[in-house]
């Protein structure tokens, strides 16, 4: 043993210390566990989730006050499931078929060992059904997004970034190099007010959200395609939360507006309204040529495991055959918004199947959350980093698989749990920023 060792101090082994934003995180933690927060946040499933689960309550390293609820049978409000496909007994089917034919896995990556057939047959679904030339699958949607990004943009281009697009856009474009121009959200005019500034010749593209996925608002495409086609930009769309939950059949965005072909790069999920995991990017044949030689997401991460690729391709195949799927979503979306803005709360501008409920205190969200959980109702509450700090919110996230007994059991628990707080005479939080 070293002689001299006792004489230096003990080594570090906080990660935080140092690390201004660290800190914040430690911060947060501690924040939510000393007030209780946690057991609302990251509860766990027990079985599939559909429209009904059997979750319970979080541990935590310093409340166990609530574990011994144990699970409880709730109405599943909070999952991206849009089209209910998750469960589907086709879709299981097909997982179960691929999975004694090919395994868990292909066991390595898409450019040396890692297609099989079905990637191949997802990918050329996928394009068919999204209305574009050809598509390449990624491990997660937000790795499509750090890979697209990083890969078609540069040091010299100018990207113009709604103020609300998803933090895998913003990771993605910080690896890429580009001068990123932040514009007022959905706003045609903060985006034409820099488009002006720049020579027509300048590589510059237009980045949005299709459905926002804290807001539940849709993008203004035809007026980003206007602009666009004057001021020769590239579009690219995220439609994560589009995907299988607009649009005819769930085409998404840019078939909701008929703008496929003004679109340059779609990316998306398959674990949302698709009932799977992993991402996309769609577009031109010679696009997605420079996505699988160029793109490190897809060059450096093992491929999707066959079992997955084939409950996506049934899930397709469903969507295709089965439009009311979505005209049931689109009511449910609809009957649950207008029932909750009866109640005086604020559903902010949502359009899609995401709803918010805007809260007037941060504790309340968490308060509201865990009185829905256990009147056997599960949503999500959302706050900092998610969203800005004075932007606490309720998520909603409506499946077509919720019948209208689901809906009013729903909407009587509401107004139950948000009178109990006093939610529904208070006035909601301003927006000073994100």
């Amino acid at each position: 043993m070293d002689p001299t060792r006792n004489a230096f101090p003990e080594k570090n082994r906080n990660l935080a210390v140092g690390s201004a934003r660290l800190q914040e995180v430690q911060k947060a933690v501690h924040y939510y566990v000393d007030n209780h927060h946690c057991d609302v946040i990251g509860r766990v499933f027990h079985g599939m989730p559909g429209r009904e689960a059997r979750v319970s309550f979080s541990p935590t390293r310093r409340d166990v006050r609530l574990n011994a609820e144990g699970p409880r049978d709730v109405l599943h409000f909070g999952s991206y499931n849009y089209s209910g496909l998750n469960g589907h007994p086709r879709v299981v089917a097909a997982a179960e078929a691929a999975l004694r034919r090919y395994g868990t896995t292909v066991s390595g990556v898409r450019l040396l060992n890692g297609t099989c057939e079905l990637h191949l047959e997802l990918e050329r679904a996928l394009a068919e059904f999204l209305g574009f030339e050809d598509c390449v699958t990624y491990s997660s949607g937000y790795a499509a997004n750090l890979s697209v990004l990083s890969a078609l943009c540069a040091e010299g281009d100018v990207v113009l970034s709604d103020m609300l697009n998803h933090q895998s856009i913003i990771d993605g474009l910080k690896l890429s190099g580009a001068d990123i121009r932040t514009y007022r959200h959905k706003s045609l005019r903060s985006i034409e007010s820099t488009l002006k500034k720049l020579p027509y010749e300048q590589r510059k593209f237009i980045i949005t959200d299709g459905v926002f996925s804290m807001d539940g608002d849709v993008a203004d495409l035809p007026g980003i395609v206007a602009l666009a086609e004057s001021y020769n930009a590239f579009i690219l769309v995220d439609d994560a939360h589009a995907t299988a939950a607009m649009g005819p059949n769930g085409r998404g965005t840019p078939a909701y507006f008929g703008l496929q072909s003004q679109v340059d790069v779609l990316t998306g999920s398959l674990s949302k309204g698709l009932p799977g995991i992993g991402g996309f990017a769609a577009g031109s044949k010679a696009t997605i040529d420079l996505l699988r030689f160029g793109s490190n997401g897809y060059i450096f991460s093992a491929s999707l495991p066959p079992p997955i690729a084939a409950g996506l391709l049934e899930g397709i195949r469903i969507l295709q055959e089965q439009p009311e799927l979505q005209e049931r979503l689109h009511h449910n979306e609809n009957y649950l918004r207008a029932g909750i803005r009866s109640m005086g709360l604020d559903c902010m501008n949502s359009e899609s199947p995401i709803i918010p409920i805007l809260m007037p205190a941060y504790e309340k969200t968490f308060e509201l959350t865990r009185l829905l959980h256990l009147e056997g109702i599960y949503v999500n509450p959302v706050g900092y980093p998610a969203v800005s700090k004075n932007r606490t919110r309720l998520r909603i996230n409506v499946s077509a698989n919720l019948t209208q007994a689901d809906l009013d059991r729903f909407l009587d628990a509401l107004d139950r749990c948000s009178r109990k707080l006093n939610l529904q005479d208070a006035p909601p939080l301003q927006q000073t920023g994100t």
